[in-house]
């Protein structure tokens, strides 16, 4: 008993107490202070605690570190024996069950823990910035050596869980991934949310639907202002079709944080509107989103606001939100690739060449832009161009299916079949349990049709519909095929099963965005009537005198000041005026500023002020 206490393990109710915390059955101050007191024998079970709901979401497999202990057993069994002089002095290595003094005085600084914290974070990065793949491995390895460092420095930081975790996900070694957050989970006594929820978004995306609600419910049990479990939770719960509860969850979300407002969850509730066609309700949560000060330097939302806004048709508004979206953040290569295409589908080229080879240029190992700008260079008669960049896009990141896909497709229009059926191959080769694969298998399958064999393009279209049941487009390709061939009862076939595989999405009848609570109402209320107010007084103005800064616009933009004010309505938060000078003008790019020069600089100058 005495050297349980001693531990820092209380007898009634075990590790539990390790950290400080005091919990129903044990009635101690500290485990750190005076010793524990025992609790008198009860047959009534004790109520858990909501600091401890995340113990029955444990997994049935247990970290190494405390599998030999019967948890429901007495603890007395577990006494060390007794040290010598000489073993008091040592201390663990196992710092679950260490003695707390030994565990805080092995423990470095934190200030030298942050510091490897960050030169791993630099290294991460670099690994997605790296112009080659030798690099890119040569920086992930440092990294991982890295944070691994941190874990034997002090193995209850859950930083370095976290960190090293998104590592191993980006490399695909989930098991090793799933192995570290639990025991992570247990080596901070569940009490870091941040640990939960990585964990609940490796789950989710691993299709564990039931496993990552329990994840994403022991995040809030943990911290209930975690704003990132609230939005993976609703997003989890939207994928699955439970619109409703998905946006209670984001409802819950905003006002647990409202200390602190996260754009992400009025940006999801935006997203959610748009989809449900309810235009305005989207329009006033990206509003409310870029109200706050983590929405206006967040290229996130401005990049989904400028996406609805395309959908609308008004091309001035979209392209000033893309640049509001590149001023928040130079470097997004979401941004730089949706207004790369939505410059070349306005027809645009130059503007949608420029965009994506300056976001090439500062993300050079990203492939989906590398391929949008092979499709441009292609479309415009340009194959030699287009082979290029497929050809960079493949060696920079082989298992991108889209670069394979896309380049077999150009081989296959130049008439080099053989080079063609090699890309398609080495697109399955890159990913074969992938959804995306059906796309490759939907190409080569074509071809073979087109060069009469038959029997192969049919096994190639069954591949395509296994990979993915809800791709209409191998099923139309497949039934086409089987028409061509006089088999039309099989066609009809077919078209049946592709029905069948079609998974619909149906959003609840009059189920709308808007909050239930009486005051967001009524806040919302009073932002849109002062909107209609705003908007009517400035149609009347513009109705009278049109203003002498846009004379010089182009003329796909004449018409719109002849257009009713409905139909010419912007965005609540865009001011009318700016947004079209912001199109008057000729495109610049924002210039990336490189923060190495800009503090020698700085430092530069200081120094010759005390000169």
């Amino acid at each position: 008993m005495r050297a349980l206490a001693l531990w820092g393990v209380c007898p009634d109710t075990g590790p539990a107490c390790f950290s400080g915390r005091t919990t129903p059955a044990c009635t101690c101050a500290t485990s750190r202070g005076a010793g524990h007191k025992r609790s008198a024998p009860s047959n009534m079970q004790q109520p858990a605690s909501n600091e401890n709901r995340y113990q029955k979401y444990r997994p049935e497999t247990t970290p190494a570190a405390v599998a030999s202990l019967d948890w429901e057993g007495d603890w007395d069994e577990f006494a060390a024996p007794a040290q010598s002089s000489q073993d008091q002095n040592k201390t663990w290595d196992s710092g679950f069950f260490a003695p707390v003094s030994q565990t805080a005085a092995k423990k470095p600084l934190k200030i030298n823990r942050d510091l490897l914290l960050y030169r791993a974070r630099l290294s991460r990065n670099a690994a997605f910035r790296a112009s080659s793949n030798k690099e890119k491995s040569r920086r992930q390895k440092e990294s991982e050596s890295t944070l691994r460092r941190v874990l034997a420095m002090d193995p209850t930081d859950g930083r370095a869980y976290v960190g090293l975790g998104k590592l191993l996900v980006q490399q695909k070694r989930f098991e090793e991934a799933r192995k570290l957050y639990d025991d992570g989970a247990a080596a901070t006594g569940g009490l870091n949310e941040y640990i939960w929820q990585a964990w609940a978004y490796l789950e989710s995306n691993q299709n564990n639907v039931g496993q990552a609600r329990k994840l994403y419910d022991a995040a809030l049990v943990a911290n209930n202002e975690h704003a990132a479990s609230w939005h993976g939770w609703g997003l989890l719960e939207k994928r699955q079709g439970n619109f409703k509860k998905a946006r209670d969850l984001w409802m819950k979300g905003i006002k647990a944080t409202r200390s602190k407002p996260n754009s992400y969850l009025y940006q999801a509730l935006a997203l959610m509107a748009t989809e449900l066609k309810y235009t305005e309700e989207a329009r006033q949560w990206f509003m409310e989103g870029t109200k706050t000060v983590m929405g206006a330097q967040s290229h996130a939302i401005w990049h989904a606001w400028a996406g609805m806004e395309a959908s609308q048709g008004d091309v001035t508004v979209v392209r000033y939100l893309y640049r509001r979206g590149l001023e928040a953040n130079p470097r997004s290569r979401f941004t730089y690739l949706s207004w790369g295409l939505f410059e070349k589908q306005q027809g645009s080229l130059e503007n949608a060449r420029a965009l994506l080879k300056q976001g090439h240029q500062l993300n050079p190992q990203d492939p989906a832009i590398l391929q949008a700008w092979a499709l441009l260079e292609q479309d415009n008669g340009n194959s030699g161009k287009a082979r290029e960049l497929l050809e960079q896009g493949s060696k920079m990141d082989p298992w991108h299916i889209p670069i394979w896909q896309a380049w077999g497709v150009l081989e296959f229009r130049a008439g080099n079949i053989e080079t063609a059926r090699a890309l398609f191959q080495e697109g399955v080769w890159a990913d074969p349990v992938s959804k995306d694969v059906a796309r490759v298998f939907q190409a080569w399958a074509v071809l073979e049709a087109q060069h009469g064999t038959i029997q192969l393009a049919r096994e190639l279209y069954k591949c395509a519909v296994k990979a993915n049941p809800q791709s209409e487009v191998s099923w139309a390709s497949w039934a086409l095929l089987e028409e061509q061939q006089g088999l039309y009862t099989r066609a009809n076939e077919l078209r049946s099963y592709s029905l069948q595989e079609q998974i619909s999405v149906v959003p609840p009848l009059n189920l709308g965005t808007q909050p239930d609570d009486p005051l967001i109402t009524s806040v919302f209320k009073q932002i849109g009537d002062w909107i209609t107010r705003v908007e009517d007084g400035r149609a009347k103005a513009m109705s009278r005198a049109r203003p002498r800064a846009l004379q010089h616009l182009q003329e796909e933009d004449k018409g719109f000041w002849d257009t009713e004010p409905e139909r010419r309505r912007a965005p609540p938060v865009l001011d009318l005026k700016e947004a079209h000078e912001y199109h008057a003008k000729p495109l610049a790019l924002p210039k990336v500023v490189d923060k190495r020069n800009l503090q020698k600089s700085r430092r530069n100058t200081r120094a010759s002020a005390f000169r």
